[in-house]
């Protein structure tokens, strides 16, 4: 296997981690795999390889990345282009979302988690539909930690009992 990945040419990590998966890929056998990735794979080309491949992928993505609600539905005798995107959310509309706090084995320890969840449209996906989690720690000071957002491209509802 270390003879994978080009010698030559612009191989960067994202061609390198395609190149693996290609390379296992047959010992998948047809399996539903999960990718779980580092934030610096969760670009469009490596997620739409990965689910190209029958994959689904996790892993944490900019804070700020653009989210929106699906588009309203064409009113009848409507004029003009269809619309691509719904509204943006934005941190006022994310603090609407419900809340759970859950306690979790965490690095080791019970450690509390305090996440929202959603499927919306990612348009770095172009507008593929992802559950994205916002998720928050607490310190062993007290106070949480400030926010992750976690994207999905398996929509399935989120249950802490569930592991991935």
């Amino acid at each position: 296997m270390t003879r994978l990945v080009p010698g030559m040419g612009n191989t960067g990590k994202l061609i390198a981690a395609q190149t693996l998966i290609r390379a296992i890929y047959r010992l998948l056998d047809g399996r539903k795999v999960r990718v779980l990735v580092d934030s610096w794979y969760m670009r469009r080309v490596f997620i739409e390889s990965m689910l190209a491949r029958g994959f689904d992928v996790i892993g944490q993505v900019r804070i700020d990345t653009w989210l929106c609600d699906e588009p309203p539905k064409r009113q009848k005798g409507q004029r003009g282009r269809p619309r691509k995107y719904g509204r943006k959310y934005t941190p006022k509309r994310i603090a609407h979302l419900k809340r759970t706090v859950v306690t979790l084995p965490l690095y080791g320890k019970e450690q509390e988690v305090r996440y929202r969840s959603k499927v919306l449209m990612a348009r770095f996906l172009k507008g593929r539909l992802v559950r994205v989690v916002w998720c928050e720690l607490k310190s062993e000071a007290g106070h949480w930690k400030k926010a992750h957002l976690l994207l999905s491209t398996c929509q399935v509802p989120i249950d802490h009992r569930f592991s991935f």
